[in-house]
Protein backbone atom coordinates (compact mmCIF):
# COMPACT_ATOMS: atom_id res chain seq x y z
CA UNK A 1 0.00 0.00 0.00
CA UNK A 2 1.87 3.04 -1.30
CA UNK A 3 -0.75 5.76 -0.89
CA UNK A 4 -3.72 6.17 1.42
CA UNK A 5 -6.80 6.98 -0.69
CA UNK A 6 -8.15 10.50 -0.28
CA UNK A 7 -11.67 9.06 -0.15
CA UNK A 8 -10.80 7.23 3.06
CA UNK A 9 -9.79 10.51 4.74
CA UNK A 10 -13.03 12.12 3.54
CA UNK A 11 -15.11 9.20 4.76
CA UNK A 12 -13.45 9.38 8.18
CA UNK A 13 -14.24 13.08 8.50
CA UNK A 14 -17.79 12.48 7.29
CA UNK A 15 -18.45 10.02 10.14
CA UNK A 16 -18.60 12.91 12.58
CA UNK A 17 -17.62 12.85 16.22
CA UNK A 18 -20.09 10.14 17.29
CA UNK A 19 -19.14 7.85 14.40
CA UNK A 20 -15.43 8.37 14.99
CA UNK A 21 -15.82 7.59 18.69
CA UNK A 22 -17.56 4.32 17.82
CA UNK A 23 -14.83 3.29 15.36
CA UNK A 24 -12.09 4.22 17.85
CA UNK A 25 -13.76 2.09 20.48
CA UNK A 26 -13.30 -1.05 18.37
CA UNK A 27 -10.23 -0.32 16.23
CA UNK A 28 -8.34 1.52 18.95
CA UNK A 29 -5.23 3.37 17.88
CA UNK A 30 -5.20 1.86 14.38
CA UNK A 31 -7.03 4.92 13.07
CA UNK A 32 -3.76 6.80 13.60
CA UNK A 33 -2.45 5.00 10.49
CA UNK A 34 -4.29 7.66 8.47
CA UNK A 35 -1.50 10.05 9.54
CA UNK A 36 1.41 7.77 8.60
CA UNK A 37 3.21 8.24 5.30
CA UNK A 38 4.00 4.91 3.58
CA UNK A 39 7.72 4.27 2.94
CA UNK A 40 7.94 1.40 0.48
CA UNK A 41 11.76 1.44 0.40
CA UNK A 42 12.16 0.24 3.97
CA UNK A 43 9.82 -2.71 3.36
CA UNK A 44 11.77 -3.73 0.24
CA UNK A 45 15.00 -3.49 2.22
CA UNK A 46 13.64 -5.54 5.13
CA UNK A 47 12.71 -8.38 2.79
CA UNK A 48 16.41 -9.12 2.20
CA UNK A 49 16.93 -9.74 5.93
CA UNK A 50 13.90 -11.96 6.50
CA UNK A 51 14.37 -15.58 7.59
CA UNK A 52 11.13 -17.44 6.74
CA UNK A 53 12.28 -20.61 8.49
CA UNK A 54 12.26 -18.84 11.88
CA UNK A 55 10.02 -15.80 11.21
CA UNK A 56 12.67 -13.28 12.27
CA UNK A 57 14.82 -10.60 10.66
CA UNK A 58 18.52 -11.49 10.74
CA UNK A 59 20.94 -8.56 11.08
CA UNK A 60 24.67 -8.39 11.77
CA UNK A 61 24.71 -9.67 15.36
CA UNK A 62 21.07 -9.79 16.41
CA UNK A 63 17.58 -10.67 15.25
CA UNK A 64 14.22 -8.94 15.57
CA UNK A 65 10.60 -9.76 14.84
CA UNK A 66 7.31 -7.93 15.43
CA UNK A 67 5.97 -9.25 18.75
CA UNK A 68 2.36 -9.57 19.82
CA UNK A 69 2.98 -7.12 22.67
CA UNK A 70 4.43 -4.47 20.35
CA UNK A 71 1.60 -4.71 17.81
CA UNK A 72 -1.00 -4.74 20.61
CA UNK A 73 0.72 -1.63 21.97
CA UNK A 74 0.33 0.18 18.65
CA UNK A 75 -3.34 -0.79 18.57
CA UNK A 76 -3.77 0.42 22.13
CA UNK A 77 -5.18 -2.86 23.44
CA UNK A 78 -2.96 -3.19 26.51
CA UNK A 79 -5.60 -2.77 29.19
CA UNK A 80 -5.58 -6.54 29.85
CA UNK A 81 -2.91 -9.25 29.42
CA UNK A 82 -2.79 -10.77 25.94
CA UNK A 83 -3.26 -14.27 27.30
CA UNK A 84 -6.77 -13.27 28.40
CA UNK A 85 -7.69 -11.95 24.96
CA UNK A 86 -10.05 -13.68 22.53
CA UNK A 87 -8.46 -14.90 19.30
CA UNK A 88 -10.21 -13.92 16.08
CA UNK A 89 -10.82 -16.86 13.74
CA UNK A 90 -11.44 -15.61 10.17
CA UNK A 91 -14.14 -17.39 8.22
CA UNK A 92 -15.34 -17.39 4.62
CA UNK A 93 -18.06 -14.77 4.21
CA UNK A 94 -20.50 -15.18 1.34
CA UNK A 95 -21.89 -12.13 -0.46
CA UNK A 96 -25.36 -12.46 1.10
CA UNK A 97 -23.79 -12.83 4.58
CA UNK A 98 -21.76 -9.67 4.01
CA UNK A 99 -24.97 -7.79 3.20
CA UNK A 100 -26.60 -9.30 6.29
CA UNK A 101 -23.80 -7.84 8.42
CA UNK A 102 -24.74 -4.42 7.03
CA UNK A 103 -28.43 -5.20 7.59
CA UNK A 104 -29.03 -4.59 3.88
CA UNK A 105 -31.26 -6.84 1.79
CA UNK A 106 -30.15 -7.56 -1.75
CA UNK A 107 -33.33 -6.00 -3.09
CA UNK A 108 -32.73 -2.69 -1.30
CA UNK A 109 -29.27 -1.94 -2.69
CA UNK A 110 -30.66 0.06 -5.61
CA UNK A 111 -32.91 2.01 -3.26
CA UNK A 112 -29.89 3.06 -1.19
CA UNK A 113 -28.14 4.20 -4.33
CA UNK A 114 -31.17 6.36 -5.15
CA UNK A 115 -31.00 8.20 -1.86
CA UNK A 116 -32.51 6.09 0.89
CA UNK A 117 -29.62 6.43 3.37
CA UNK A 118 -31.43 5.46 6.58
CA UNK A 119 -29.94 1.97 6.76
CA UNK A 120 -26.59 3.22 5.49
CA UNK A 121 -26.43 5.86 8.24
CA UNK A 122 -27.09 3.16 10.81
CA UNK A 123 -24.36 0.76 9.62
CA UNK A 124 -21.79 2.94 7.87
CA UNK A 125 -19.36 2.68 10.82
CA UNK A 126 -19.30 -1.09 10.28
CA UNK A 127 -18.68 -0.54 6.56
CA UNK A 128 -15.92 2.00 7.27
CA UNK A 129 -14.12 -0.44 9.58
CA UNK A 130 -14.25 -3.14 6.90
CA UNK A 131 -12.84 -0.80 4.24
CA UNK A 132 -10.23 0.70 6.58
CA UNK A 133 -8.89 -2.73 7.56
CA UNK A 134 -9.12 -3.95 3.97
CA UNK A 135 -7.03 -1.06 2.62
CA UNK A 136 -4.50 -0.25 5.37
CA UNK A 137 -4.17 -3.37 7.54
CA UNK A 138 -5.04 -6.35 5.32
CA UNK A 139 -4.57 -5.04 1.75
CA UNK A 140 -4.85 -7.23 -1.33
CA UNK A 141 -2.80 -7.01 -4.49
CA UNK A 142 -5.90 -6.69 -6.68
CA UNK A 143 -7.11 -3.73 -4.62
CA UNK A 144 -10.35 -5.44 -3.58
CA UNK A 145 -11.63 -5.71 -0.02
CA UNK A 146 -11.60 -9.23 1.38
CA UNK A 147 -15.12 -10.10 2.54
CA UNK A 148 -13.59 -12.20 5.34
CA UNK A 149 -12.85 -8.88 7.06
CA UNK A 150 -16.57 -8.41 7.68
CA UNK A 151 -16.42 -11.44 9.96
CA UNK A 152 -13.38 -9.97 11.74
CA UNK A 153 -15.22 -6.69 12.37
CA UNK A 154 -18.28 -8.56 13.55
CA UNK A 155 -16.11 -10.38 16.12
CA UNK A 156 -14.61 -7.08 17.30
CA UNK A 157 -18.12 -5.73 17.86
CA UNK A 158 -19.47 -8.77 19.68
CA UNK A 159 -16.42 -10.02 21.62
CA UNK A 160 -15.26 -7.36 24.08
CA UNK A 161 -11.92 -9.08 24.76
CA UNK A 162 -11.00 -9.81 21.14
CA UNK A 163 -7.68 -8.57 19.73
CA UNK A 164 -6.38 -8.01 16.21
CA UNK A 165 -2.71 -8.35 17.21
CA UNK A 166 -2.26 -12.07 16.37
CA UNK A 167 -4.06 -11.65 13.04
CA UNK A 168 -1.91 -8.65 12.09
CA UNK A 169 1.36 -10.37 13.05
CA UNK A 170 0.39 -13.50 11.12
CA UNK A 171 -0.43 -11.48 8.00
CA UNK A 172 2.86 -9.56 8.26
CA UNK A 173 4.74 -12.87 8.45
CA UNK A 174 2.83 -14.16 5.43
CA UNK A 175 3.40 -10.99 3.39
CA UNK A 176 7.13 -10.69 4.09
CA UNK A 177 7.62 -14.41 3.33
CA UNK A 178 5.75 -14.03 0.02
CA UNK A 179 7.92 -11.02 -0.90
CA UNK A 180 11.01 -13.06 0.00
CA UNK A 181 9.83 -15.51 -2.66
CA UNK A 182 9.90 -12.63 -5.17
CA UNK A 183 6.39 -11.41 -4.58
CA UNK A 184 5.80 -7.85 -5.77
CA UNK A 185 3.08 -6.71 -3.35
CA UNK A 186 3.10 -6.64 0.45
CA UNK A 187 -0.28 -8.02 1.53
CA UNK A 188 0.19 -7.06 5.17
CA UNK A 189 0.24 -3.89 7.23
CA UNK A 190 3.37 -2.25 5.84
CA UNK A 191 2.62 0.92 7.83
CA UNK A 192 2.92 -0.87 11.18
CA UNK A 193 6.00 -2.78 10.01
CA UNK A 194 7.83 0.38 8.92
CA UNK A 195 6.95 2.17 12.18
CA UNK A 196 8.11 -0.81 14.21
CA UNK A 197 11.50 -0.97 12.44
CA UNK A 198 12.14 2.78 12.58
CA UNK A 199 11.41 2.87 16.32
CA UNK A 200 13.89 0.06 16.94
CA UNK A 201 16.49 2.07 15.00
CA UNK A 202 15.93 5.17 17.16
CA UNK A 203 18.45 4.18 19.83
CA UNK A 204 18.73 6.12 23.09
CA UNK A 205 21.60 5.74 25.53
CA UNK A 206 19.23 5.12 28.39
CA UNK A 207 15.81 3.55 28.59
CA UNK A 208 13.17 6.26 28.40
CA UNK A 209 9.80 5.38 29.92
CA UNK A 210 7.07 7.38 28.19
CA UNK A 211 4.30 5.88 30.26
CA UNK A 212 1.23 4.32 28.68
CA UNK A 213 0.20 5.98 25.41
CA UNK A 214 -3.03 3.94 25.25
CA UNK A 215 -4.79 4.59 21.91
CA UNK A 216 -2.60 7.53 20.84
CA UNK A 217 0.56 5.47 20.29
CA UNK A 218 0.49 5.64 16.48
CA UNK A 219 -0.50 9.32 16.45
CA UNK A 220 2.58 10.17 18.57
CA UNK A 221 4.96 8.14 16.37
CA UNK A 222 6.58 11.10 14.58
CA UNK A 223 7.19 12.85 17.90
CA UNK A 224 9.04 9.80 19.25
CA UNK A 225 11.27 9.41 16.18
CA UNK A 226 11.93 13.13 15.74
CA UNK A 227 15.59 13.59 14.83
CA UNK A 228 16.02 10.20 13.16
CA UNK A 229 17.60 10.60 9.73
CA UNK A 230 15.61 8.54 7.23
CA UNK A 231 17.69 6.93 4.47
CA UNK A 232 16.38 7.58 0.96
CA UNK A 233 16.07 4.72 -1.49
CA UNK A 234 16.18 0.96 -1.10
CA UNK A 235 19.97 0.76 -1.45
CA UNK A 236 20.60 3.18 1.40
CA UNK A 237 18.08 1.43 3.62
CA UNK A 238 19.80 -1.91 2.97
CA UNK A 239 23.18 -0.34 3.75
CA UNK A 240 21.77 1.13 6.97
CA UNK A 241 20.34 -2.20 8.09
CA UNK A 242 23.52 -4.07 7.15
CA UNK A 243 25.68 -1.79 9.27
CA UNK A 244 23.49 -1.54 12.38
CA UNK A 245 24.65 -3.55 15.41
CA UNK A 246 22.95 -4.70 18.61
CA UNK A 247 24.30 -1.77 20.66
CA UNK A 248 22.61 0.66 18.25
CA UNK A 249 19.11 -0.78 18.69
CA UNK A 250 16.30 0.52 20.87
CA UNK A 251 15.51 -2.85 22.39
CA UNK A 252 12.44 -2.14 24.48
CA UNK A 253 10.00 0.60 23.52
CA UNK A 254 9.56 3.11 26.32
CA UNK A 255 5.79 3.24 25.82
CA UNK A 256 5.29 -0.53 25.87
CA UNK A 257 3.82 -2.22 28.99
CA UNK A 258 5.94 -5.32 29.62
CA UNK A 259 4.95 -6.35 33.14
CA UNK A 260 3.59 -9.57 31.64
CA UNK A 261 4.59 -11.08 28.31
CA UNK A 262 3.69 -14.25 26.44
CA UNK A 263 6.54 -16.75 26.53
CA UNK A 264 5.61 -20.09 24.98
CA UNK A 265 2.91 -22.77 25.26
CA UNK A 266 3.43 -25.81 27.45
CA UNK A 267 3.27 -27.96 24.31
CA UNK A 268 6.38 -26.52 22.64
CA UNK A 269 8.44 -23.44 21.77
CA UNK A 270 5.96 -21.72 19.46
CA UNK A 271 2.36 -20.55 19.22
CA UNK A 272 0.19 -20.63 16.11
CA UNK A 273 -1.34 -17.35 14.89
CA UNK A 274 -4.37 -17.22 12.60
CA UNK A 275 -4.24 -14.64 9.81
CA UNK A 276 -6.89 -14.01 7.18
CA UNK A 277 -5.35 -16.45 4.72
CA UNK A 278 -2.84 -18.53 6.66
CA UNK A 279 -1.63 -19.87 9.98
CA UNK A 280 1.89 -18.89 11.02
CA UNK A 281 4.06 -20.03 13.93
CA UNK A 282 5.29 -17.44 16.40
CA UNK A 283 8.30 -18.05 18.67
CA UNK A 284 8.71 -15.15 21.14
CA UNK A 285 11.48 -16.99 23.01
CA UNK A 286 13.84 -15.98 20.16
CA UNK A 287 13.36 -12.24 20.78
CA UNK A 288 12.80 -11.90 24.54
CA UNK A 289 15.28 -9.02 24.68
CA UNK A 290 12.73 -6.91 22.79
CA UNK A 291 10.42 -7.34 25.76
CA UNK A 292 12.90 -6.52 28.53
CA UNK A 293 13.97 -10.10 29.30
CA UNK A 294 17.30 -11.90 29.34
CA UNK A 295 17.92 -13.52 25.96
CA UNK A 296 19.07 -17.13 26.04
CA UNK A 297 20.00 -19.46 23.20
CA UNK A 298 16.68 -20.71 21.81
CA UNK A 299 15.77 -23.98 20.20
CA UNK A 300 16.70 -23.77 16.51
CA UNK A 301 13.53 -25.26 15.01
CA UNK A 302 12.42 -24.92 11.38
CA UNK A 303 9.03 -23.25 11.78
CA UNK A 304 8.17 -23.32 8.07
CA UNK A 305 6.77 -26.84 8.47
CA UNK A 306 4.01 -25.36 10.64
CA UNK A 307 2.89 -22.77 8.06
CA UNK A 308 -0.49 -23.50 6.46
CA UNK A 309 -2.01 -21.55 3.59
CA UNK A 310 -5.80 -21.49 3.58
CA UNK A 311 -7.54 -21.88 0.23
CA UNK A 312 -10.54 -19.77 -0.75
CA UNK A 313 -12.92 -22.50 0.40
CA UNK A 314 -10.76 -23.80 3.23
CA UNK A 315 -11.41 -23.60 6.95
CA UNK A 316 -9.07 -22.96 9.83
CA UNK A 317 -8.28 -25.74 12.24
CA UNK A 318 -9.36 -23.46 15.07
CA UNK A 319 -9.52 -26.06 17.82
CA UNK A 320 -5.80 -26.81 17.70
CA UNK A 321 -4.85 -23.13 17.60
CA UNK A 322 -7.12 -22.29 20.55
CA UNK A 323 -5.82 -25.30 22.48
CA UNK A 324 -2.21 -24.17 22.11
CA UNK A 325 -3.10 -20.56 22.95
CA UNK A 326 -4.97 -21.59 26.09
CA UNK A 327 -1.83 -23.30 27.41
CA UNK A 328 0.61 -20.46 26.85
CA UNK A 329 3.10 -19.64 29.57
CA UNK A 330 3.92 -16.06 30.49
CA UNK A 331 6.70 -14.14 32.20
CA UNK A 332 5.94 -11.69 34.99
CA UNK A 333 7.59 -8.39 35.90
CA UNK A 334 10.02 -10.19 38.21
CA UNK A 335 11.82 -11.60 35.14
CA UNK A 336 12.71 -8.18 33.69
CA UNK A 337 16.38 -7.22 33.34
CA UNK A 338 17.70 -4.23 35.26
CA UNK A 339 18.73 -2.18 32.22
CA UNK A 340 16.08 -2.33 29.47
CA UNK A 341 18.30 -0.45 27.01
CA UNK A 342 21.02 -3.10 26.63
CA UNK A 343 19.21 -6.13 25.25
CA UNK A 344 21.13 -8.51 27.51
CA UNK A 345 22.08 -11.98 26.23
CA UNK A 346 23.51 -15.13 27.76
CA UNK A 347 27.09 -16.30 27.42
CA UNK A 348 27.52 -18.10 24.12
CA UNK A 349 24.52 -16.42 22.46
CA UNK A 350 26.57 -14.47 19.92
CA UNK A 351 28.55 -17.55 18.88
CA UNK A 352 25.29 -19.50 18.49
CA UNK A 353 23.74 -16.66 16.51
CA UNK A 354 26.63 -16.42 14.05
CA UNK A 355 26.51 -20.17 13.45
CA UNK A 356 22.74 -20.16 12.96
CA UNK A 357 22.91 -17.31 10.44
CA UNK A 358 25.81 -18.84 8.53
CA UNK A 359 24.44 -22.37 8.26
CA UNK A 360 20.75 -22.09 8.92
CA UNK A 361 19.56 -19.17 6.83
CA UNK A 362 17.40 -20.44 3.96
CA UNK A 363 18.04 -19.25 0.43
CA UNK A 364 14.45 -19.46 -0.71
CA UNK A 365 10.94 -19.43 0.65
CA UNK A 366 9.96 -22.73 2.28
CA UNK A 367 7.25 -24.72 0.63
CA UNK A 368 3.89 -23.87 2.17
CA UNK A 369 1.11 -26.33 2.64
CA UNK A 370 -2.37 -25.71 1.38
CA UNK A 371 -5.13 -26.63 3.76
CA UNK A 372 -6.91 -29.34 1.84
CA UNK A 373 -8.34 -32.71 2.85
CA UNK A 374 -4.90 -34.30 2.62
CA UNK A 375 -3.58 -32.00 5.36
CA UNK A 376 -6.26 -32.95 7.87
CA UNK A 377 -4.13 -35.89 8.96
CA UNK A 378 -1.22 -33.58 9.79
CA UNK A 379 -3.39 -31.33 11.96
CA UNK A 380 -4.96 -34.33 13.66
CA UNK A 381 -1.47 -35.58 14.43
CA UNK A 382 -0.47 -32.13 15.73
CA UNK A 383 -3.43 -32.20 18.12
CA UNK A 384 -2.46 -35.71 19.24
CA UNK A 385 1.18 -34.63 19.59
CA UNK A 386 0.13 -31.80 21.92
CA UNK A 387 -1.88 -34.28 23.97
CA UNK A 388 1.11 -36.65 24.09
CA UNK A 389 3.38 -33.82 25.26
CA UNK A 390 0.92 -32.93 28.01
CA UNK A 391 0.76 -36.56 29.07
CA UNK A 392 4.55 -36.89 29.03
CA UNK A 393 4.88 -33.71 31.09
CA UNK A 394 2.42 -35.05 33.68
CA UNK A 395 4.17 -38.41 33.78
CA UNK A 396 7.57 -36.75 34.24
CA UNK A 397 6.16 -34.80 37.21
CA UNK A 398 4.71 -37.99 38.66
CA UNK A 399 8.06 -39.80 38.25
CA UNK A 400 9.83 -36.88 39.91
CA UNK A 401 7.40 -36.95 42.82
CA UNK A 402 7.75 -40.72 43.15
CA UNK A 403 11.53 -40.45 43.21
CA UNK A 404 11.27 -37.83 45.91
CA UNK A 405 8.87 -39.97 47.93
CA UNK A 406 11.09 -43.02 47.44
CA UNK A 407 14.13 -41.07 48.64
CA UNK A 408 12.22 -40.03 51.76
CA UNK A 409 11.09 -43.60 52.33
CA UNK A 410 14.63 -44.87 51.80
CA UNK A 411 15.93 -42.37 54.34
CA UNK A 412 13.24 -43.43 56.79
CA UNK A 413 14.04 -47.09 56.21
CA UNK A 414 17.73 -46.44 56.74
CA UNK A 415 16.99 -44.66 60.02
CA UNK A 416 14.75 -47.52 61.13
CA UNK A 417 17.50 -50.06 60.35
CA UNK A 418 19.96 -48.10 62.46
CA UNK A 419 17.49 -48.00 65.34
CA UNK A 420 16.95 -51.80 65.16
CA UNK A 421 20.73 -52.37 65.00
CA UNK A 422 21.17 -50.27 68.15
CA UNK A 423 18.45 -52.21 69.94
CA UNK A 424 20.08 -55.52 68.92
CA UNK A 425 23.46 -54.32 70.20
CA UNK A 426 21.83 -53.32 73.46
CA UNK A 427 20.18 -56.74 73.86
CA UNK A 428 23.47 -58.54 73.18
CA UNK A 429 25.17 -56.43 75.79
Amino acid sequence: MNKIPLELYMWWEDLGESGQDKVNRYLGGLIGLLKIKPIGDIIKALVTFWDPAHNVFHFSDFELTPTLEEIAGYIGSTEAPLRHKYLIAPRVIAAHTFLDFLKISRGSITQICKGNFLKWEEHRCFAFMVVFLGLLVFPRKDGNIDTWIAGVVSTLLTQAKSTLAPTIVSEIFRAITACKARGDFFEGCNLLLQMWMIEHLCHRRQYLNYGSTEKSCIEEFYTRVDGFSMPEGVTKWISCLHSVTANQIEWTFGWLPIDEIIYMPTTGPHLLLMGLRSIHPYAPNRVLRQLGRFQKVSKDEDLSTQVVEIGSNGQFHEATVFQIWSKCQYLTASTQVCDLSKGEVSHGYLAWYQRSVEFGRPTKRPRLQEYVEASHAQWDWLAKENEYRDTISKLEKQVKNLKFENSLQAAADEGEKKEIAKENDALRA
